[in-house]
Parts: C-alpha cells; structure tokens; sequence
C-alpha cells in the first residue's frame, strides 16, 4: 500500500508540475520523438499531427524527364546517400530531370516533411502580398499588423526583420533541447498564445538570429494583411500556380487553434518542392506567367546585412567554384538548391545533414553539388 501511495503522489505532483509550468508540449514531444526511438523530430511525422491539406491545381506541368537520366550516381556518392539517409535525390537541368534516385523505399510520389524548406516559401507568399498590395511595404512596422508584440524594441521591428532574420527576438534555435522555444513551437498548441508573448527585446535591423518564430509572425502577419487564411493565400497564389503533381499538406497546431506551423512541416515530394526552385531560377516567373515580382526575387537573393552576406530574404547564399547558389534548407538536409549560371535545380530529401555549428551552408551541400555538376560536365 505504502508503494501504491507513493506513486499515486509522485503522479499527482508530476500532473501537478506539466500543469503549472504547461509542458503539456513536452508530453507531447517525447510520445511522438523519443518514445519512437527518436532524439530529434523526422520527416515522416505527419501522422502523428493535425494538418491541412493544400490542393493541388486540376492543371499538370510535369517535369520533362531526359531519355538518358541517370539513376544510379557514383559509387562514393552513393555510399555518402546511404550514411546520410538521403532519401530523394534530384537534379534538373533546362526544365528537364537528368538524374533521379530514390531510397529506402521512397518513391517519387512519397511525402515528406520540408522542416525550414517552409521558411522560404513563406517569404515568397509575402513577396505575392506586397505585390498585390495588401502590406504597403517591407518596411512596414510589424505592430502595425500585430499590435499584440511585446518587448523593448516590438514598435521598432519591421517586416523585412521577420523575413532576413534580423528581428532582435528572443529566442534559441535547438531542435534537439526539448525546452528550446523551437521544440515547444513545434508541438504547442495555440502558435499565437504562443508567439505574442515571444519578446523583442534586441534592437532590430542589426544582427542575424535565426529564428523559427519570425517566420510563423511572418505568416500571421500575411493572414491579417490580406484578410485570408494564410494556407487559402498560399494555395491559390503560389502553390497553384507551380502546377504540383500532387497534393501538399501542412501541419496545424491543433483542430481547436488551427493555425498552419508555417516554420515548417509542409509536406510534398521532391519533384514538386523543386518548382519552388524553378520560381526562384526563372525570377518568378512559371512558363512565361509572371508569379512574383521580379524585382522582389532579385531582392531576397542579396544579402541582408553587411555583416552577415549567407542570408537575403528567406534565402541561403553562397558561392562554390566560382558561380553563386542559393539555397532553401531544412532540419535534416531537406534543400533546394538553385544555381542559375548552370539553369541547375537541385533537390535532396533525407534523415541527416552536417552540423555546421553555426549559421551557414553546410558541407553535404556541396556533396550534392558536386555530384549535379558531374552529371553537366
């Protein structure tokens, strides 16, 4: 009895503690990661989250597939796939797939999660808003769309420090401390509750932060300018107009708050995250359709700050052998990357990337590079 009546204390005190300090998030996280045999969270976690599912348009703009498509790549690259968990690897060259190779049973049609791939995507919905003039400009006080920012410096943030990461928000980016906002972000079930009471107690427009919650402000701040849910916005003006093969689907909060987690969890297939790719190569522009502005695309591939040139708008930048690349990224090396002086569009879908240690291109992305270019050479 004495045994029972310890652990009937011990639970209440615990039930106590999750409800006090609400860590209902964390109960969450760890029945979904690590009692899955799981540190971090993984592409295929959309089942185990509410989502909305993004429609693809009735109308078809498949890829041209060349007659000689590679689909099995070097020995060393391969060996370098199967220790990295790629999953999906893609090139494509003039519009057309010149090389393709799914693994572990992942096919072309197979779903998988963006991570911050989304990131990007988000900052060209905003380049369509502006455009279409629901925000007036990217400099724009962001409080004058969420008056809810708080902290020291919230009435000085403005739109394009939510979109180049430069907003003085407090934060931390760890996916792997289960405590980090990000991770309480991921599985938290109300983002507003939870993004109105983030702080910007930094000053803005100064310094790089990487931070998942500009994004989702980002995202609220599209909802509130155009008056429209930001996945209906998403769909019809952009994820329409890329002609996908096959439907999307972006996890939610929760049914009850049902706001779309726009850091990240979109989730498509290699070939139609690569039209995201073919927009940014060909300026905003899908088959002689002008999507997005030109002028906004030339726009988020410089880079922001003076001090800090790997980061535009809602874009990685680079330069490797002597051609600039650009690059959406997320968790576990899901890319995007665009080369434009080779018309070269590169997608790698997988369970693993580089730890860089510090904001920048990791080196699997030039593994990835590397082996395209062999393909052009």
């Amino acid at each position: 009895m004495k045994i029972l009546k310890n652990i009937i204390i011990g639970s209440a005190v615990i039930f106590a503690l999750i409800y006090t300090f609400n860590l209902e998030y964390f109960i969450k996280g760890v029945g979904i990661v690590y009692l899955r045999g799981y540190t971090t969270v993984y592409i295929d976690d959309l089942e185990y989250f509410d989502f909305e599912t993004i429609k693809a348009n009735n109308i078809k703009s498949p890829w041209i597939e060349s007659e000689i498509k590679v689909t099995d790549f070097s020995e060393d690259f391969e060996n370098y796939n199967k220790e990295m968990g790629t999953v999906a690897y893609l090139v494509i060259q003039n519009d057309t797939i010149i090389g393709e190779k799914y693994y572990e049973n992942y096919s072309a049609n197979s779903s998988t999660n963006s991570f911050s791939m989304s990131k990007s995507f988000v900052t060209l919905t905003m380049g369509k808003a502006i455009e279409q003039g629901y925000i007036n400009s990217l400099n724009d006080k962001v409080i004058d769309y969420i008056p809810e920012l708080k902290g020291k410096f919230a009435s000085d943030v403005e739109i394009i420090d939510l979109a180049a990461m430069t907003s003085g928000i407090i934060w931390e980016e760890g996916t792997s401390n289960p405590f980090s906002p990000v991770a309480k972000q991921y599985f938290y079930e109300d983002q507003k509750k939870l993004m109105f009471n983030q702080p910007f107690d930094n000053k803005s427009g100064e310094n790089y932060l990487y931070s998942s919650g500009n994004t989702q402000l980002l995202s609220i701040l599209i909802e509130r300018a155009t008056n429209t849910d930001f996945k209906d916005y998403f769909e019809n003006e952009l994820w329409h107009k890329i002609y996908p093969d096959y439907d999307g689907y972006w996890q939610i909060d929760s049914k009850k708050s049902g706001n779309i987690k726009s850091f990240c969890c979109f989730h498509s297939n290699a070939r139609d995250f690569s039209r995201f790719g073919k927009l940014v190569l060909n300026n905003g522009s899908w088959d002689g359709e002008q999507i997005i502005s030109p002028s906004f695309i030339e726009l988020s591939l410089e880079p922001y700050l003076e001090n800090f040139d790997a980061y535009g708008i809602g874009m990685w930048l680079s330069n490797y052998k002597g051609f600039d690349f650009s690059l959406m990224s997320g968790h576990q090396g899901q890319y995007v990357i665009i080369i434009p002086n080779k018309d070269l569009i590169i997608t790698r879908l997988g369970k693993k990337d580089v730890n860089l240690g510090e904001p920048g291109i990791s080196p699997d992305v030039l593994k990835y590079i590397d082996e395209a270019l062999s393909l052009i050479n």
